[in-house]
């Protein structure tokens, strides 16, 4: 671990001056480093930025794009915006959950699936939005989800 702390001091020096405006770009790179912002590499971009970690926290916890715990191998993601909600987003939702045995936001116990809500995905005109691995499908219901995901998620 104290590698990857080293290496990622460098990095950071390199990459990104340190003003407080560095903060989105620096966790977007994080993100697409690790795939999530681990707690120690968010602790070291506060310190290089001169931003108190609470901060850079908050900032991270604001986006939906940019996640805090690590995900599993999947990610499936459910619009519950309010479009996607009252045409039929409620119930994917609560199927996968079922099906999955977990709630929103959690990963199964075997790492296979992150399960998440999305406050709107702004497609409200193909609701109810569901994503599997970065690919949106619009329209989507429970008997289309089903097929979606039986081979990713066994479900």
């Amino acid at each position: 671990m104290t590698t990857d702390r080293n290496a990622l001091r460098a990095t950071l020096r390199q990459k990104f001056p340190r003003n407080r405006g560095q903060l989105l770009p620096a966790l977007h790179f994080l993100h697409e480093e690790f795939g999530y912002l681990p707690d120690w590499a968010m602790e070291l971009t506060g310190w290089h930025l001169g931003i108190p970690i609470s901060e850079v926290y908050g900032a991270a916890t604001s986006y939906t794009e940019l996640r805090t715990e690590k995900p599993g191998h999947h990610i499936v993601r459910v619009c519950t915006g309010l479009s996607c909600w009252i045409s039929g987003g409620r119930e994917i939702l609560e199927k996968l959950q079922s099906e999955l045995r977990i709630s929103a936001p959690a990963t199964t116990p075997d790492d296979r699936v992150t399960l998440e809500e999305v406050p709107c995905t702004y497609m409200c005109g193909m609701a109810p939005v569901v994503e599997l691995d970065g690919a949106y499908t619009g329209r989507a219901s429970v008997d289309s989800i089903q097929g979606m995901f039986s081979e990713v998620a066994g479900i």
